[in-house]
C-alpha cells in the first residue's frame, strides 16, 4: 500500500498531520452535536466551556487563558453570539471592556452539552489508552519546548 504524500513527508508536514487529525475529530464531533440537536462546531468548544465556567469573562482574559489572539476570540465569540449561546455585555467597572456570559439558550443547552462532553471525554481516554505513545503528553512536551524558544527563533538560529 502506497503512503500518501503527507505521511511520506513525515516531520516536514507536521502541521498538515495535525490539521488532518483535527479534521477527523471535528467532522465526527459535528455529527454528534447535530444528532443531539446542538447547533455547534468543535472549534467553539473551549470558548463556550470557559464562558460556562466563568460567567462574565473578558475577551483579553479569554485570549490569555486560551493562548489565542484577541481577533480569534472576537471571531469565535461573534459566532457563538449569532447562534444565541452567549451574550456580550459592557463591564460595570470599565465601559470599554466587554464581558461574555451564557445566554438563556446557552444555559438551557448546557446540560446536553455536558452529557456529550462526558461521552467524548471517555471516548478520547479510551482511544489514548490504545496508543503506544500518549498523544496529549507528546503535544504538551512540544508546547513546552516551543514556549522555551519559538519555532521561528530556532529556525533563524540554524546554520545553513
Amino acid at each position: 500500500m502506497q503512503q500518501n504524500i503527507i505521511t511520506q513527508l513525515g516531520a516536514l508536514a507536521i502541521g498538515a498531520r495535525m490539521r488532518r487529525l483535527t479534521d477527523i475529530f471535528s467532522r465526527d464531533v459535528a455529527i454528534i452535536y447535530k444528532e443531539h440537536n446542538l447547533d455547534f462546531e468543535a472549534r467553539y468548544f473551549v470558548l463556550f466551556y470557559l464562558v460556562s465556567e466563568r460567567d462574565g469573562i473578558g475577551i483579553m482574559e479569554i485570549a490569555d487563558e486560551l493562548s489565542l489572539t484577541h481577533p480569534a476570540v472576537i471571531h469565535l465569540a461573534k459566532d457563538l453570539e449569532k447562534k444565541g449561546y452567549i451574550t456580550s455585555e459592557k463591564s460595570p467597572s470599565d465601559s470599554r471592556k466587554r464581558l461574555l456570559k451564557l445566554s438563556s439558550k446557552g444555559k438551557a443547552a448546557l446540560p446536553e452539552f455536558k452529557k456529550v462532553w462526558d461521552k467524548i471525554h471517555k471516548l478520547n481516554n479510551q482511544l489514548m489508552k490504545k496508543q503506544q505513545n500518549n498523544l496529549l503528553k507528546a503535544i504538551e512536551e512540544m508546547e513546552h519546548i516551543l514556549e522555551e524558544k519559538s519555532f521561528y527563533k530556532r529556525f533563524k538560529s540554524m546554520q545553513s
